[in-house]
């Protein structure tokens, strides 16, 4: 990434299947989520993203709340590829496997940009790589995701070969000979160390397979939903990454600072010094992202006012009332009046 202050993130849709597996392994769903600094909350919402740190911490928190060495196998084998919201929709909307994995490729940086894929192919053979670049010191933490990206490679090309494919062989950066052998018996596929990421080694006439066990998008619809991914991510700057933070923190409750220092990977004293640098208080960061999202999960009359009080962290509707029309000056349920569309004229 460049080096513009902004923070790393990942959609929450990665985690989507995270409280089910720990649920599964007779985990407590809690512990992990609060020990990462990640409200649990967030698995529920695809479209919002969470700083890698706490992706990343909420791995390794997992894996010791369920002594399971292998989360990242365990979470990859409960995932769906349409449980990847938007990046899962793209890719299963595409015709054919070389456009799906394409589509993985580029996207994948709008999803996760400290992520990189790529596919390289020769006269008979395809390897499909992954590589996830270090974030600060969760070096177990990377293995885990990388385990689990390989499970979700393997889920695509099962969209094209069939579920019991298998692929023919399975690369990994690093690995003892146990977990050699426990993921080869985990993934169906022999395992070997080699290179420097991960990958999956399948035969390249599979490239060519129709999406058969997907449904294809069209044209008109890829293109809305590549603009939509493309523009949900946070802005490439701190602010920008702060806005962000503030606003998946909210659906735990009020975002305490030490929480979002926490998920840039600064202490809190110098969190406050970048803050005073841009001219901004914590309490107006916060401010200014409740009343944006305020006006935007008010404009959805699929929400309910009470489901947008607790969405925005306040502990009543009165409490949030108020200060919407301090923001405002208009109460909630005249804001939402004004967004309906006017009657047609006869």
């Amino acid at each position: 990434m460049k080096h513009t202050g902004s923070v790393p993130f990942i959609y929450a849709s990665a985690i989507s299947a995270l409280p089910g597996v720990l649920d599964d392994q007779g985990g407590r769903v809690d512990r992990p989520f609060r020990e990462a600094g990640v409200p649990v909350e967030l698995a529920s919402e695809p479209e919002q993203v969470l700083p890698m740190r706490g992706y990343l911490a909420l791995f390794e928190a997992a894996a010791r709340e369920t002594g399971d060495e292998f989360f990242g196998v365990s979470l990859g084998e409960r995932t769906e590829i349409s449980d990847l919201g938007t990046l899962g929709h793209l890719i299963t909307g595409a015709p054919t496997l070389c456009r799906a994995i394409a589509v993985t490729d580029i996207m994948i940086r709008y999803f996760s940009p400290t992520a990189r894929c790529r596919l390289e192919i020769d006269a008979e053979t395809a390897l499909w790589h992954y590589r996830l670049t270090p974030v600060g010191d969760f070096h177990e933490a990377l293995r885990l995701d990388s385990e689990y990206s390989l499970f979700l490679f393997r889920a695509v090309v099962r969209l094209a070969a069939g579920p019991d494919w298998q692929p023919n062989e399975i690369l990994l950066a690093q690995a003892t000979p146990h977990q050699l052998r426990s993921l080869q018996s985990r993934l169906g596929a022999p395992t070997r160390v080699g290179g420097t990421g991960y990958a999956l080694v399948f035969p390249r006439d599979l490239l060519d397979l129709p999406m058969t066990y997907a449904k294809p998008l069209g044209k008109m619809k890829r293109r809305a939903l590549l603009a939509q991914l493309i523009s949900s991510g946070p802005e490439g700057s701190f602010i920008g990454s702060l806005r962000a933070i503030v606003r998946g923190q909210l659906y735990g409750g009020y975002p305490e600072m030490s929480s979002v220092a926490r998920a840039t990977g600064l202490s809190v004293r110098t969190f406050q010094r970048r803050l005073a640098e841009q001219g901004l208080a914590y309490s107006e960061l916060v401010a200014d992202v409740r009343r944006d999202l305020a006006r935007e999960m008010l404009a959805d009359p699929s929400r309910s006012q009470l489901d947008i009080t607790l969405s925005l962290g306040y502990s009543d509707a009165a409490n949030f009332s108020r200060a919407f029309k301090q923001w405002t000056g208009m109460a909630p349920s005249e804001f939402r009046r004004s967004m309906l569309p006017s009657p047609a004229a006869t």
